[in-house]
């Protein structure tokens, strides 16, 4: 098989892969209500949403790369930091973890990842409380770099 052969099997595969990280859309389900009064209520009644694409999957895999652009509704995007972390209903901020790596915090809806080694890769994307804590709503991206 020539390199250019084997080049296009491989964009081939990407691109097959990138078709299934379509974009999805995920609706937090109700939560139990929390002790603490002040604790944030969040669920579908609340209009809590949020989707998670890879932007250029195929281009970027090629450069050993990943990009993800969010969006996110009924949630004002706030740095945990300028609350000191307490819950407050309707804010949070968003987790970005690529394999097992570590988690980054972060109110940006659009992150990059440079320097990805060639093979699978999973990028989890999740609503987070002021306290870091789950919101619900979770998305996860399979890519493969070639």
């Amino acid at each position: 098989m020539t390199r250019k052969e084997s080049m296009n099997k491989s964009l081939v595969f990407v691109a097959l892969v990138a078709g299934l990280c379509l974009p999805v859309t995920v609706r937090a389900r109700a939560q139990a209500p929390a002790a603490d009064a002040s604790a944030p209520a969040f669920g579908p009644a609340h209009g809590l949403s949020m989707t998670a694409v890879l932007v250029d999957a195929e281009k970027k895999a090629e450069h050993q790369s990943a990009t993800v652009a969010v969006r996110v509704h009924g949630l004002k995007l706030v740095d945990p930091d300028s609350v000191h972390g307490k819950p407050k209903q309707g804010q949070g901020h968003l987790h970005y973890r690529l394999d097992d790596g570590v988690v980054v915090a972060t109110t940006a809806t659009k992150l990059s990842f440079h320097g990805l080694s060639r093979g699978p890769h999973v990028i989890a994307v999740i609503l987070a409380g002021n306290d870091h804590q789950p919101l619900g709503p979770s998305v996860t991206l399979n890519l493969i770099v070639p």
